[in-house]
């Protein structure tokens, strides 16, 4: 009865540490554009690393209720480790220095998002971090900033923690619910350990 006990605790703290590292990875980002409605401009991402742990950044859910142009422009930094197109999903790994992402819109209201990050190379190096950033421009070049130009950042330390910085006040970054399929990990080991319980 006693290993019984001592094995719920570790399962149950196991599914704790798994969902608080759940939720620290991953953050639905809002910006308000409505001071720019009606105007074009660029939406600049960048995802880049500095003596970082190989990891990616994964852009999805987008949403706005503005006009984004056909396709990227291909005037970036260097883009080839960016897999993807707005508004589908766009993966960024952080083999290069810098990788840029840059895409036309004619603004509306509000831009909608959601990035998870993710890692299995932890702790290679425990100062490094890699940097996820959005910024809004005038121009395709990028020189002519809106609203400040880089609204927001998301540093993904060597640890496994991230920071965030909102860098406007029209931006914000809430992190994102526990994944479903931990919650779903979590019911199906509680109700194996009740089957067991209930063969005893």
């Amino acid at each position: 009865m006693k290993f019984f006990t001592l094995k719920l605790l570790v399962i149950s703290f196991m599914m704790l540490a798994a969902s608080s590292a759940f939720a620290s990875l991953g953050y639905n980002v809002s910006f308000d554009t409505s001071s720019l409605n009606g105007q074009d401009g660029f939406l600049y991402l960048q995802y880049g690393g500095f003596n970082a742990a190989n990891s990616t950044a994964t852009v999805s859910n987008f949403s706005t209720d503005g006009i984004l142009a056909s396709g990227p422009s291909s005037n970036v930094v260097d883009g080839s480790a960016v897999t993807g197109q707005l508004p589908g999903k766009l993966v960024f790994a952080n083999t290069n220095g810098t990788n840029d992402y840059n895409h036309g819109i004619n603004f509306g209201n509000k831009i909608d998002f959601s990035v998870l990050f993710a890692s299995n190379d932890f702790a290679a190096s425990p100062s490094g971090n890699s940097t996820f950033s959005l910024g809004l421009y005038s121009d395709e070049a990028g020189l002519n900033s809106l609203l400040g130009g880089t609204l927001l950042t998301v540093d993904l330390n060597n640890d496994g923690t991230t920071t965030v910085q909102s860098l406007a006040k029209e931006t914000s970054a809430t992190p994102t619910p526990i994944p479903a399929a931990a919650w779903l990990l979590g019911s199906g080991l509680m109700g194996l350990v009740g089957v067991r319980r209930r063969k005893k």
